[in-house]
């Protein structure tokens, strides 16, 4: 039997986003492809991830203390076919349909795979709440092409969460013992604590909830880590600069600092079979007007940052001692996610061929967003702007969605996008739509 896998922190806390922030993270897959798909092979797709890990629910547990499980559940959401063809001037919002549609924690629509003719070929979408899964779960999930070992067993029996209970109780307990001493003596530690837990200001008549605006381009690989290189830093810096820069250019106040949030990867293998196996790490970056030179110290920054990231790194507390919280408090001292960031900057790195070929055919083009539904209430997250950067082959797709705000329309996020990449010396073009420049194609 497959072992049980338990929810995290980060699980917990993304149930909870509806609640406490008034919006849901949702990653969403794009694939286009340059011949029509078949309905066949859409379905085929649909039902290998339906029977994957990805068709899964949060089962609560009878025993008070012991953690959720994820159990087996079928996808109630049908295969969205979409007959009318899609033009450039249409696509942009077929894909905001896609993300905001609800899927709700209780819900037994649990994922949404949807299609539509474009140009002489097709695009499809595959839209899952962050709840479910993180985008490289979700990777891994369509991986396991409906062969999946470590689906999730039909659920843990009573001694199974009596024994969690137990070893939970055991490692919060030690934890604490070393935990405790150590926090008591650093006064940074404890201010984040109580910070953490002082009630909430009475609250204001909540904002309205921001649908954010998106923009994608390609660009070729190669030329991007040259330019890194030539700049003193790497791919994943370059790319942390340009959402910096973004934010910088879209105004606020640009004299004050601001975080980029790094989502690193707890995975080490594909026998991880967690919902969410990473953690968000703040960098603090300097405001003012964007920079276009050296790249060392932002490189540096990230290293450093990245050396002390760890399980630890998502509660203020051992984990084992936050799950036996009560839940009022427990989700006040969770590390602050992407969305108590000012922008994130989500790497995903090369993409594997069998995700290049999702529906038995080679996929033209793929990219990534993650978005907040119904939008982000700027009263309650600081989120501005998400960036998804991906390799297919020999190109990279850069995702950019961003608050109307502070970002105006698609028009205007694409123009400043497409600014900042050709000035670090990167010849982009849209990823649908004529491979034009930005410049000529907006004009």
């Amino acid at each position: 039997m497959t072992a049980t896998v338990r929810l995290n922190p980060t699980d917990e806390m993304l149930h909870r986003a509806a609640d406490t922030l008034g919006s849901s993270r949702i990653v969403q897959v794009l694939w286009t492809f340059r011949d029509p798909v078949s309905v066949a092979a859409l379905q085929a797709a649909w039902d290998g991830l339906d029977q994957g890990r990805l068709s899964r629910r949060a089962r609560s547990s009878p025993v008070p203390g012991a953690r959720r499980s994820w159990v087996p559940a079928r996808n109630e959401e049908a295969l969205g076919i979409t007959s009318t063809s899609l033009t450039d001037a249409t696509l942009s919002d077929w894909i905001d349909t896609q993300v905001k549609a609800p899927l709700l924690p209780g819900s037994s629509a649990l994922w949404r795979l949807a299609a539509a003719p474009y140009g002489e070929g097709t695009l499809v979408s595959l839209t899952v709440p962050h709840f479910r899964c993180d985008g490289l779960g979700i990777f891994r999930a369509i991986g396991s092409g409906g062969h999946d070992p470590h689906r999730p067993a039909a659920g843990p029996g009573l001694l199974e969460d009596l024994a969690d209970l137990a070893q939970q109780t055991l490692r919060g307990g030690l934890a604490a013992a070393r935990w405790l001493p150590a926090t008591l003596t650093n006064p940074e530690r404890l201010d984040r604590i109580r910070a953490a837990v002082r009630p909430p200001a009475r609250p204001e008549p909540p904002a309205e909830p921001r649908f954010f605006t998106s923009a994608i381009f390609e660009t070729d690989a190669a030329r991007w880590d040259q330019q890194a290189d030539v700049f003193g830093g790497t791919t994943n810096s370059l790319f942390v600069e340009i959402a910096a820069n973004l934010v910088r250019t879209a105004g606020g106040d640009p004299s004050e600092a601001f975080d980029v949030g790094i989502p690193v990867s707890l995975r080490r293998s594909d026998q991880d079979a967690r919902a969410n196996a990473l953690v968000v790490m703040p960098l603090t970056v300097p405001g003012g007007h964007a920079r276009h030179q050296s790249l060392r110290q932002t490189r540096q920054a990230t290293k450093e940052l990245l050396r002390t990231t760890g399980e630890h790194s998502a509660t203020l507390v051992p984990e084992p001692l936050w799950h036996l919280l009560p839940e009022r408090h427990a989700h006040r001292l969770k590390n602050p996610g992407a969305q108590q960031t000012t922008v994130v900057a989500s790497n995903f790195g090369r993409t594997p061929e069998v995700i290049a070929r999702f529906t038995g055919q080679e996929a033209a083009g793929i990219a990534v967003r993650t978005m907040n539904v119904p939008g982000v209430l700027p009263d309650r997250a600081r989120l501005r702007a998400s960036l998804c950067l991906l390799r297919t082959g020999d190109r990279l797709t850069v995702t950019v969605t961003g608050i109307p705000d502070r970002f105006g329309d698609a028009t205007s996020l694409r123009r400043l996008v497409g600014e900042e990449l050709e000035s670090w010396g990167l010849t982009v073009q849209r990823w649908w739509g004529e491979p034009t420049s930005h410049l000529r194609k907006e004009s």
